[in-house]
């Protein structure tokens, strides 16, 4: 049993009580139903997200193929019935602390390979930490920033050494951050980094067998995975899976339903009710994790939304209820506050502004920051649901007197353009976080903070966040940073959606580590 970094130490506020109750009716358990597994075929799966790489540190988020190709220091593992999360052994099949929680000792897993042969140890881990930490465009750089040093003890043991405590690094080290999977050392230093991002390798359940860029990944198994099934035989129990990107994704439920695709991840929620009026098809909802669609996020740095009073404009004209009723077709609900749910560490909407929706209230602060009128630019991804996204924004922003442009853009290019701070307005999908630890989503310079915030104050209170161990002081800590946030109208949503799945009756043992799907367990009937 892992000693000393527990659930109850590290984490908590995972969405329970109301939550469980309302999903216990949820198609879910019958993918977790005990029936005898059977081995072979190939999984489809289609999602509306192009894999931008295969390498694991160097990719924007965590997608189901990467999960697949990947093991990772801890697994996530959710309760289907009471959707608690814990941390279970992965690739340490132990692991405690010392010194004040300021060394984390880990025990690897013996007798594991990488897909080209080479021996997972201790060197092997500590060279994969260095660069997860060290790479200049590792995913994961700014959320190690704690540690000092890796340390080899012996073949099977190494020590991280933190600069301060860290209630959030396990949890970056785990399953729950796609970026965290471990990549062979020798592959790389063998080939360089280009090949890796081209071919990928890991020690996950499977390897690579073609990636057709912008179309699809395709895995096979890979025959000497370390992980046994329930039957006592290696996992996985497919003979491969393909991971197809589908910026259309209304068409990959038109596939789904044809027989074409076998499970599609978010589906649009246009098409949940086709999905439930199908003999053979599920829909799934899988909490604590959510997405909150139309995260905004403005330019405060130059142009027009360097007036806080335009920031807030636009948050007091999002219509929500009528967004929600849209585009949400009954799964999705009203929801202004980006990266946090009810039920999560530092929930606390009374200590935080109310933009609920006031078009005079609106129109009043555009008046007195552009007496003159004004025009903005809003960068949306060419796919749907964006686009409808977009066109709802502008005509809300319109009738109280901004005069909204909607620029449009495949995801590669609008990823570039937000990072370049080349945008005054973008907007994506905001999720809730493993445990509310949001530094990566908002600290500056973190990869995952798409609109660039830049907050000295902020970034403070997110360290001290990262650093305390109590629970207590942790939710207080998360409350003041995002009412930094809030207060300064520097983010806004305009609903959430439960993580959600249309899937076919004979894919089972589907699960999620968080936000993604895992593959390794999946079977056909």
């Amino acid at each position: 049993m892992s000693k000393g970094l527990t659930r109850r130490e590290f984490v908590k506020g995972t969405v329970m009580g109301t939550a469980a109750l309302a999903f216990a009716g949820s198609p879910l358990y019958s993918t977790w139903a005990a029936e005898p597994v059977k081995r072979g075929g190939i999984w489809r799966y289609a999602r509306n997200r192009t894999t931008p790489s295969l390498d694991a540190h160097r990719v924007s988020e965590t997608f189901t193929g990467i999960g697949g190709m990947y093991d990772y220091i801890v697994d996530v593992t959710i309760d289907p019935k009471t959707f608690e999360f814990k941390l279970v052994p992965g690739l340490a099949t132990e692991w405690h602390t010392e010194k004040s929680n300021k060394r984390l000792i880990l025990t690897l897993r013996k007798g594991v390979l990488f897909h080209d042969g080479s021996r997972f140890d201790a060197e092997v881990a500590k060279w994969n930490i260095e660069r997860l930490r060290l790479h200049p465009k590792s995913f994961l750089a700014t959320d190690l920033k704690e540690i000092e040093s890796v340390e080899v003890l012996n073949d099977q043991t190494i020590a991280v050494n933190l600069k301060y405590p860290s209630a959030g690094l396990i949890y970056t080290l785990s399953t729950a951050r796609g970026q965290a999977g471990f990549v062979s050392k020798s592959f790389q230093q063998k080939n360089g980094d280009d090949e890796l991002a081209r071919k990928g390798c890991g020690t996950g359940a499977f390897r690579l067998k073609s990636w057709i860029v912008d179309e699809k990944v395709v895995l096979e198994r890979f025959p000497d995975y370390w992980k046994k099934g329930v039957d006592g035989k290696s996992l996985p129990y497919l003979d491969g899976m393909e991971e197809h990107y589908r910026p259309k994704i209304d068409q990959a439920v038109l596939d789904l339903r044809s027989g074409g695709l076998d499970t599609v991840h978010f589906p649009p929620p246009r098409e949940v009710s086709r999905i439930r009026e199908s003999p053979d098809l599920l829909y799934i909802e899988m909490p604590p994790f959510e997405y909150q669609d139309v995260c905004c996020g403005f330019n405060p740095r130059k142009g027009p939304f360097s007036s806080l009073e335009l920031r807030r404009a636009c948050c007091y004209a999002i219509d929500r209820e009528r967004f929600a009723k849209i585009t949400g077709f009954g799964v999705s609900r009203p929801h202004q506050y980006p990266y946090i749910a009810q039920g999560q560490p530092g929930w606390s909407p009374k200590d935080w502004p109310d933009y609920t929706y006031n078009p005079q209230k609106a129109k009043e602060l555009v008046k007195a920051a552009y007496p003159r009128g004004v025009t903005v630019r809003v960068s949306v991804i060419s796919r749907e649901p964006d686009t409808t996204y977009g066109e709802l924004l502008k005509a809300m922003w319109d009738a109280v007197g901004i005069k909204t442009e909607l620029k449009a853009t495949e995801r590669l290019e609008w990823i570039n353009s937000m990072k370049k701070d080349d945008f005054e307005i973008g907007f994506w999908q905001g999720s809730t976080n493993i445990g509310g630890f949001n530094r990566f989503r908002l600290a500056s310079k973190e990869p995952g903070n798409w609109s660039n915030i830049s907050v000295p104050q902020l970034d403070k209170i997110l360290d001290e966040h990262n650093e305390t161990m109590g629970e207590a002081k942790r939710h207080d800590l998360m409350k003041n940073a995002l009412k930094i946030v809030y207060d300064q109208a520097l983010l806004t949503s305009a609903m959430a959606l439960t993580h959600a799945v249309g899937t076919h009756k004979r894919v089972k043992g589907l699960r999620n580590n968080w936000r993604a799907l895992m593959a390794n367990e999946v079977w056909l009937a």
